[in-house]
């Protein structure tokens, strides 16, 4: 027995469920043969298998009280296992009082709009932005604003005048090689960011799951990291295992003023009590072997290696016809046409010539503000050679493309 969807009287935020524009994409990228800059995933033969098989087997020898619910904050062996990895991100903290663990950085921007937003009031968030952090928000009732971002990061001058206007409770911002843009905001910026919280009493949210993937320039320290005392108490830092370890883990954290981390936990309990504690006390483990210290150089080099290589090839292949910003760290180049075909014309013959990438439009809240010739590429999964492969596939698109030949894909509006 089905009903339509008009029998049932759902939530005001999935009457009309939103579904990512990169989903759609993910048939074509899977196909075999097709070389994929679509997808936000590291790069899976690059995951430490030997480590965490080593962390899992240490942990197998006293599974037994591994098999029980967790703490609704984490393991406590984790929680200071991550206090430890933060503060030599330069951000220390109680890992009791501060630090909770979450199934991935998502679900920490989840809860934290949970407990700070509701119907009527307003937050913000840079745009273009990852889609699911901008829905995390719009499903509490309130309001999205967004500022612009580009090379370096949130316009700081357009949110100081947002802010006086809206008021907003959170600000949230990828400051370390964002997504999609692959943007890092200095170190300047990041203490009037500060400045500005405290001024307008907005909680800043930084996620930064690409921090660690630092391949060229200077670390610039946590937003959190930079914070004097008055300062800290406006600003939750949140990152993940996802990106540096493996996705499959699901293991984030946060670290939060003591008042919201609290409440947070208190949203997670209503929501799936718990994080494995089988999987929490391998990843422990992994950090407390020193496994992770080992392994994250290596897949620095090797994003690095890659994304000088699409570098390389895009000024090999189009020149003059695509131009980019070439990033520091993270997974991705945010690229733009410099023609008259725009991003989404492009991308039915892209699919055709067996390269995918993620029109860029995808990643923006207001449509209408909306870069149509802007394209998002990841690196992270291609060795060097399938780079130039797909470049070139790019540029036979492109030609085809301009040349109004004929495409056998047929893509939804």
């Amino acid at each position: 027995m089905s009903f339509a969807a008009t029998e049932y009287a759902f939530a005001a935020p999935f009457q009309a469920p939103y579904i990512p524009p990169i989903r759609s994409l993910m048939p074509y990228a899977m196909r075999a043969g097709t070389i994929s800059m679509a997808g936000g995933y590291p790069a899976q033969e690059l995951f430490d298998v030997a480590g965490l098989s080593a962390a899992s087997t240490q942990v197998l020898a006293r599974l037994g009280a591994c098999l029980q619910y967790s703490n609704i904050d984490g393991q406590a062996s984790l929680r200071h296992e991550l206090a430890r990895l933060s503060a030599e991100r330069g951000l220390r903290c109680d890992p009791d009082t501060e630090l909770a663990v979450t199934g991935g950085s998502q679900q920490s921007l989840a809860l934290l709009a949970r407990v700070m937003l509701q119907k009527g009031d307003n937050a913000i968030i840079e745009s273009p932005a990852f889609p699911n952090s901008v829905q995390a928000m719009l499903y509490t009732g309130a309001n999205v604003h967004t500022v612009d971002s580009g090379p370096q990061g949130i316009d700081i001058d357009a949110l100081d005048e947002l802010a006086a206007r809206v008021k907003p409770k959170m600000v949230c911002v990828v400051a370390s090689f964002s997504n999609p843009c692959g943007a890092t905001i200095s170190r300047e910026r990041r203490l009037r960011l500060l400045e500005l919280a405290v001024k307008h009493r907005f909680l800043i949210v930084e996620d930064d799951p690409y921090g660690e993937l630092r391949f060229s320039g200077e670390a610039v320290p946590p937003i959190a990291a930079l914070a004097d005392a008055e300062q800290r108490k406006w600003v939750v830092y949140i990152s993940s295992m996802s990106k540096t370890m493996a996705p499959g883990l699901r293991i984030g954290w946060m670290v939060a003023p003591a008042e919201v981390r609290r409440r947070c936990v208190s949203a997670k309990a209503a929501d799936d009590m718990a994080c494995s504690a089988w999987i929490q006390e391998i990843v422990a483990q992994y950090l407390a072997d020193g496994h992770y210290a080992h392994h994250v150089p290596r897949i620095r080099q090797a994003y690095g290696l890659r994304c000088d290589a699409l570098a390389d090839a895009l000024a090999r292949e189009l020149p003059g016809r695509v131009t980019f910003s070439k990033p520091q760290g993270g997974m991705f180049f945010w690229a733009r046409l410099t023609g008259d075909i725009d991003a989404t014309r492009l991308l039915p013959y892209a699919i055709e010539k067996e390269v995918v990438y993620v029109p860029g439009k995808a990643f923006y809240a207001d449509e209408s503000k909306a870069d149509a010739f802007a394209m998002r590429m990841s690196f992270a999964t291609m060795n060097e050679e399938k780079i130039a492969l797909g470049v070139k596939r790019l540029a036979r698109a492109l030609d085809a493309c301009q040349a109004n030949e004929p495409v056998s894909i047929s893509l939804a509006a």
